[in-house]
This record gives C-alpha cells, sequence and structure tokens, in this order.
C-alpha cells in the first residue's frame, strides 16, 4: 500500500478523485467499451494515499477487488489478457466507426490504434504465475 499523505487537503483530493475514478469503473461494468479495470486501479492507488478505509473497502469489494487483487498479484496484465483487451477495444471501435460515420469515425480509429498501442507498450506485462491452470493443463500435452 502506498504512503498517505499528511496534508488534509491533498488527501481530499486523491479521495475525490478516487470516487470519480471509482464511479467511472462502476459506470463501465454496464457500459460497453468504457474500460472498467483501469478505473478500478486507479481509485485503488488514489485511496491509498488518501484513506486506509477506503483503500479496504475498495480491496474487498466483491466486484472490484478481485481485478485489483490480480493485477497486484501479477504485477501487470497477462499477454492473453491484452489480447483479449485490444480485440474488444477494437470491436467496439469499430463499431463506433461505423455508427459516427464520415470523419467522426476516422477520428475514432485513430484514438483506437493509440489505444491499443498503449495496452500493449505502456500497460505492464503480468509476471506469469507457474502454478495457474493454464500452465498445469499444457503440462500434460508436453
Amino acid at each position: 500500500m502506498q504512503e498517505i499523505k499528511k496534508n488534509k487537503l491533498i488527501r481530499a483530493l486523491y479521495a475525490f478523485a478516487g470516487t470519480l475514478s471509482l464511479g467511472l469503473a462502476i459506470l463501465g461494468i454496464v457500459v460497453p467499451g468504457l474500460p472498467t479495470t483501469p478505473f478500478a486501479l486507479l481509485s485503488a492507488w488514489l485511496f491509498a494515499k488518501s484513506s486506509k478505509k477506503m483503500y479496504n473497502w475498495l480491496l474487498n469489494n466483491r466486484f472490484l477487488g478481485p481485478r485489483i487483487k490480480n493485477y497486484q498479484r501479477k504485477q501487470g496484465v497477462t499477454r492473453k489478457g491484452k489480447v483479449g483487451i485490444i480485440i474488444f477495444m477494437s470491436s467496439m471501435v469499430t463499431l463506433s466507426a461505423f455508427i459516427l460515420g464520415f470523419p467522426f469515425g476516422f477520428v475514432i480509429v485513430g484514438l483506437g490504434l493509440i489505444g491499443g498501442l498503449v495496452v500493449w507498450f505502456w500497460v505492464p506485462t503480468a509476471r506469469e504465475d507457474l502454478g495457474n491452470a493454464d500452465d498445469t493443463d499444457n503440462a500434460d500435452l508436453r
């Protein structure tokens, strides 16, 4: 967990931003194309700097907690996860581009390409778990 800031104003700003980010994460559960996990991760980081109580509540939340804990445990997103994210994002971008048409569709496609590059190159790639189910299943095939 990050160190909680001592300045009350800074803590309040972190808590406000964390709450806003949490709202976007919750909205992302029901709105297709709006990412949930990045906003949940941002909320966790902001709450860790502002409120131990809010941070612990978020980690123990049954919907968002497992996503955050998995990211923390693996220290990133697996390559398989990144591919899935990029495929889903590409399908949403393509659908949006067709719906919006020219010229907005080109802008959406450009932003989608940038988003895909960000996911692939800047989102940390997870350490591979040696004991996960995929590895043990593949061991039988060798």
